[in-house]
């Protein structure tokens, strides 16, 4: 994600990403399952934390979880490597009542459900809610796990439903504060600018560009042409400059947007269903359609299609 990395002045210094999340959670290398043949600890020696085996039904996932999209295709392909090898490294879980929440490894645990497994191997922490939001947020963004929405939505809850402000939100998940602003912009742009941002057709760049125009109509006409020309972040840029000194759409012109938009649904519907070529023109009064055809047996599976019967 492309987000700025500029540190404030005087701020604390962050617990960094790059330690890992068992030093977040505070599970050093000692917390690992000690092996039989190892020596007794000295009465010195930190406390080591069992890695157990616990049944697979036994654990739901964490309710707060910020990831929302597990691929299917990435899970089967996870599932299959756990087939071979196991579960390596071991899922984070809190106990509540005769169950298990999940902070950390729920595509660990999808997985090895598709892999059939009963068991899985996993470290028992306690944790407030507040603490296993913080920690499944720090083990996706170290794994890159989340898109820029997802993101951004983990951090509002964070902010909004513990009171934290930017700045307390920013420390506890190893970001600046600049970063975090950044990404809670991005919640500002129309839904359909962040559905194209969850599903990875925009980028966090993308996005920061987009909102430099602020009005929403002209928000929602550029990322038309971003996604129709296939427009780079630089080419976005360029683009908002250019809309921004145009200024925001009359009330004719915005009649006129809500009128292609509404041709260009109707055009993808017939597309869909001919399977074939459309192109509609003029406006919601009046116009013409144009349908394509590339053989005499495509014209006739067309008018099949509509009801023509054969001609």
């Amino acid at each position: 994600m492309e987000n700025s990395k500029q540190p404030l002045k005087g701020s604390p210094k962050r617990e960094a990403l790059g330690k890992g999340l068992g030093s977040l959670l505070g599970l050093d290398q000692d917390e690992a399952a000690p092996a039989a043949s190892a020596p007794a600890p000295s009465p010195d020696a930190p406390a080591v934390q069992n890695i157990l085996e616990l049944a697979i039904n036994k654990i739901t996932p964490n309710p707060r979880q910020p990831r929302k999209i597990f691929k299917d295709a990435d899970l089967l392909a996870l599932a299959q490597s756990l087939k071979q090898d196991g579960v390596i490294q071991p899922l984070v879980v809190s106990k509540e009542g005769d169950n298990y929440i999940l902070i950390a490894g729920e595509r660990r645990w999808r997985a090895s459900q598709l892999a059939g497994f009963e068991k899985v191997p996993v470290i028992i922490k306690e944790a407030t809610p507040e603490e296993m939001l913080r920690l499944a947020i720090i083990e996706n963004v170290q794994r890159a796990n989340l898109n820029v929405i997802e993101e951004a939505e983990a951090y509002a809850m964070l902010i909004k439903d513990y009171g934290l402000t930017q700045d307390d939100c920013a420390r506890k998940v190893g970001k600046d504060r600049t970063t975090i602003a950044n990404m809670l912009r991005i919640l500002l742009l129309p839904q359909e600018v962040q559905d194209d941002l969850m599903n990875d057709k925009l980028t966090m760049g993308h996005g920061r560009a987009l909102l430099a125009l602020e009005d929403r109509l002209l928000i929602l006409k550029a990322r038309d042409i971003v996604l129709s020309k296939k427009l780079n972040v630089r080419q976005t840029e360029q683009l908002v400059k250019k809309m921004k000194k145009q200024g925001p759409l009359d009330d004719a012109e915005n009649d006129r947007s809500k009128a292609n938009a509404d041709l260009d649904y109707l055009a993808d519907t017939l597309r869909s269903h001919l399977r074939t070529k459309v192109k509609l023109y003029g406006s919601g009064g009046r116009g013409r359609i144009e349908i394509s055809y590339f053989s005499p047996a495509e014209l006739e599976r067309i008018l099949q299609l509509i009801g023509g019967g054969g001609f």
